[in-house]
C-alpha cells in the first residue's frame, strides 16, 4: 500500500473514533448490553386474540435483525414492556371532489389504528429510558374489501411500522 493510501485510510476511519462504540447498523451500545427481554399485554376488546403474540414476535425480530442483541425471556440487559391501548377501525369519508362525478368516483376507505404504549428501560444510560411513550401507526383498506381477509396483512403492515419506530426510538443513535 502507498503512502498516500495509507494516509487517506486512516484519516477516513480517525472521525469514526470519537462516536464511542458504533455499529454501521445505526446502533450504539455498551460492550455489556448483550440481551433484551419483551413482555406486552393488551387492554383492548377488539382484535384477534393472539394480538399480542404477533406484536411480541414482530418487534424481537426487528431488534434481533437490526442490532447484535438477543432475546431472553425476562430480565434482558434491556426491557421493553408495556400495553396493546387501541385497536380500532375508523371509515374515513371520501374527500370532495371538484364536481359530482369526481366525488362519486372516490372511494371510502376504513383506517385501522394500532397504538402501543411503551417502557424502555436501560439501566445503562438511565436517560435513554422512558416510561409510557405512545406509538401509534395505522393502515388502510377499501371500504368494499372485507375485514376478515384484509386484517392480518392491515396487521403485518402496522406491527411492521411500530416495530421500527420502537428500535429508533430505543436502539437506533441516530
Amino acid at each position: 500500500m502507498t503512502w498516500t493510501r495509507l494516509t487517506a485510510t486512516i484519516l477516513l476511519f480517525i472521525p469514526l473514533q470519537g462516536c464511542g462504540i458504533y455499529s454501521f447498523s445505526g446502533t450504539s451500545l455498551p460492550p455489556e448490553v448483550k440481551t433484551f427481554s419483551l413482555r406486552f399485554q393488551s387492554s383492548i376488546a377488539l382484535g384477534p386474540p393472539d394480538l399480542v403474540e404477533k406484536f411480541t414476535q414482530t418487534l424481537g425480530e426487528e431488534l434481533v435483525q437490526r442490532s447484535p442483541l438477543k432475546q431472553v425471556e425476562t430480565k434482558g440487559d434491556l426491557q421493553l414492556e408495556g400495553i396493546i391501548k387501541q385497536f380500532k377501525y375508523v371509515s374515513m369519508a371520501p374527500s370532495k371532489g371538484g364536481s359530482k362525478e369526481e366525488e362519486n368516483e372516490q372511494a371510502s376507505i376504513d383506517r385501522l389504528t394500532i397504538e402501543v404504549q411503551v417502557n424502555y428501560i436501560n439501566p445503562h444510560d438511565k436517560e435513554a429510558s422512558f416510561s409510557k411513550k405512545t406509538f401509534s401507526q395505522y393502515a388502510d383498506m377499501s371500504a368494499d374489501a372485507s375485514r376478515d381477509s384484509e386484517e392480518l396483512a392491515l396487521i403485518t403492515s402496522i406491527f411492521s411500522k411500530l416495530a421500527k419506530d420502537i428500535f429508533n426510538e430505543t436502539l437506533a443513535s441516530w
